[in-house]
């Protein structure tokens, strides 16, 4: 009995050391994982382990003994802590382990506690056949999928091979979360494809003026002045369309403050916009209501960034708004400053509201871009306002009007 006793706990010390080795070999460095284990089960027991199954050759190792008990809980300290999801599966397709990121990734039911089958609860062919492969040929299979339980997930996913005795036992799966990193890149082909659109259309525009000009050279004055002008207004165009660009790059990449922050009143500011907008306000016949407190209200910022805000919140609620409407610009000063700006104009629809803030969005691309816009503008102030530690939003009814907001953190008394 007792040496029965002593060939399982041998298998359970040889299971316990494979598993954590094999896991934590993937996912670390040899030169952290193999003290960390061999302070566990001990350098003696360890070393030649390692030098039976000729992973690594041995090495004398500097350790201290630790109870047997502190293995798993090693173990589960290391399964929690690393950044990608890790599962082990036998042959027979049982789950005896499988990390609580792994869980979260593939959405496995709180009821999939302890083994589990793995092709019961995650139905993926494409890593069923990984596995298969890894258990039969003993190399390590590589792919990128998306996750046929959640198409919106995406994963890269490594199947190793865990073998005990030098006999294949199973396979370690490590998923590696790429939603985000696609995400992202289908965002940037989306970017480059309408910076490439909004670069084209005036570049053709202008390229057509000047060949007409140049292939007609006894055209009037009159109408080689028209050509002409149109030729600034594209030109224009481009020049805002770059200008914003690199402002948002600037955003992106939050080296905003290039000049430093300082104490600005942006009652004051608010009131300089209001000034430099007046005219348009006037020639659309759109009425301007003010509503800003008595006193200053301070936010810590760069001065241009935070006029930046707000120019484009007013104008753009000039522009949208009808002959005969209004726009009224509240101010006021709590917890923080409060901004903003309600228009009688078009509105937006729930699902346009969702996007409005969105790089290029525009919810009436004719209409932008005859009033000049790069589709940019409300970007630049999304950004913006996260750079200044701030919030904001919007609320809009089809056909009544909209009412954009801005939070800003009131700057600290010195």
């Amino acid at each position: 009995m007792q040496a029965s006793r002593g060939k399982v706990t041998a298998k359970l010390r040889r299971f316990s050391a494979f598993a954590l080795l094999a896991i934590a070999a993937v996912l670390l460095h040899y030169d952290f994982v193999l003290p960390c284990i061999a302070s566990v089960l001990g350098a003696g027991f360890l070393l030649g382990w390692l030098h039976g199954t000729r992973v690594l050759p041995m090495v004398p190792l500097p350790v201290e003994p630790v109870a047997l008990e502190s293995n798993r809980d090693l173990l589960d300290a290391v399964l929690c802590s690393v950044t990608t999801g890790v599962l082990v599966v036998r042959l027979n397709g049982l789950v005896p382990l499988a990390s609580p990121l792994a869980r979260e990734l593939l959405e496995l039911t709180p009821l999939a506690t302890g083994s589990f089958r793995m092709s019961s609860l995650v139905p993926w062919p494409l890593l069923d056949r990984a596995i298969e492969s890894c258990t039969a040929t003993g190399q390590i299979q590589r792919f990128e999928s998306i996750y046929p339980k959640n198409p919106e997930r995406s994963f890269a996913v490594q199947v190793s091979p865990w073998r005990v005795d030098g006999v294949s036992a199973g396979a370690v799966i490590v998923l590696d979360d790429q939603t985000l990193l696609r995400q992202l890149e289908t965002h940037r082909r989306d970017f480059v494809a309408n910076v490439s659109h909004e670069l084209k259309t005036p570049l053709s525009a202008i390229q057509g003026f000047v060949e007409t000009l140049l292939d007609d050279r006894e055209m009037p004055a009159a109408l080689q002045l028209r050509f002409l002008s149109r030729v600034a207004v594209q030109t224009e165009r481009l020049a805002i369309l770059v200008s914003d660009l690199l402002t948002l790059s600037r955003l992106d990449e939050e080296m905003a403050f290039t000049n430093g922050t300082e104490p600005v009143d942006v009652r004051l500011l608010v009131q300089e916009v209001l000034r430099d907008l007046l005219s348009l306000a006037e020639r659309k016949q759109v009425s301007i209501v003010e509503v800003l407190p008595s006193s200053a209200v301070i936010v810590a910022g760069e001065r241009e960034s935070l006029r930046q805000i707000f120019s484009n919140l007013i104008d753009n609620a000039i522009k949208y708004t009808p002959s005969g409407g209004s726009v009224t610009v509240r101010l006021r000063s709590e917890t923080d400053a409060q901004f903003e700006v309600i228009d009688t104009g078009i509105g937006l629809l729930p699902a346009d509201q969702e996007r409005v803030f969105e790089r290029f969005y525009r919810v009436d691309k004719a209409r932008s871009r005859e009033l000049g816009g790069t589709g940019l503008g409300l970007s630049i102030v999304k950004n913006t306002v996260r750079i200044h530690g701030g919030s904001l939003g919007v609320r809009s009814q089809v056909g009544k009007g909209s009412t954009f907001w801005v939070r800003l953190p009131i700057a600290e008394a010195d």
